[in-house]
């Protein structure tokens, strides 16, 4: 690897999380902008609440980050030809974040979240997920995170640039959801 190469991944990298921090942000936004009875409060028996929403979040960046990570260790590179991979798709990577689009994935149970946690736990929970992201990441910032690859459910493989992007595009998906609650509730 060139240092030219080197210069590029981080750039890459940095990117990712860029993107991460911009949708993170408008979380945390939100979630300062309410009470914790309005957190707490579901808008219909079936959906979750803001609180379970932000709760999700924070566990599912912990456990796709963890996924990535230990990709980037160890998956074999260029094991798809990316050109490919992206003729065949049905959708783009942008477009997981779409429920008209692509529809609504089951949230696996190891995913789902708790009721009724304070405003600040909330908060922390989502501050420790992306300094836990930021810790396991960091030693793979100069690798070449295009050439290894996630096998998504829906949308088949992408790179592990993608899969980061995705989990950003995945919370603001969620950000949308808050958006609509808050709405509900205030009718």
């Amino acid at each position: 690897m060139t240092t030219d190469d080197v210069v590029i991944n981080r750039k890459r990298y940095d990117q990712a999380f860029m993107l991460l921090d911009e949708v993170r942000a408008a979380v945390l936004a939100l979630l300062r902008s309410v009470t914790q009875r309005h957190a707490d409060r579901r808008p219909a028996v079936e959906e979750w609440s803001m609180g379970e929403i932000v709760d999700h979040l924070a566990i599912t960046e912990r456990a796709y980050m963890a996924g990535v990570a230990d990709l980037a260790a160890n998956a074999t590179p260029h094991e798809f030809a990316y050109g490919e991979v992206v003729r065949t798709r049905e959708f783009r990577v942008e477009d997981l974040g779409e429920v008209a689009v692509t529809g609504k994935f089951p949230t696996p149970p190891h995913l789902m979240p708790s009721r009724g946690k304070a405003l600040a736990e909330l908060e922390r929970a989502l501050n420790d997920a992306r300094s836990y992201s930021r810790q396991i990441m960091t030693p793979y910032r100069d690798q070449d995170l295009d050439s290894k690859f996630f096998l998504h459910p829906k949308i088949g493989p992408m790179t592990l640039y993608e899969r980061m992007a995705n989990i950003a595009y995945h919370e603001r998906k969620h950000v949308h959801q808050i958006e609509r609650t808050l709405r509900r509730m205030a009718e």
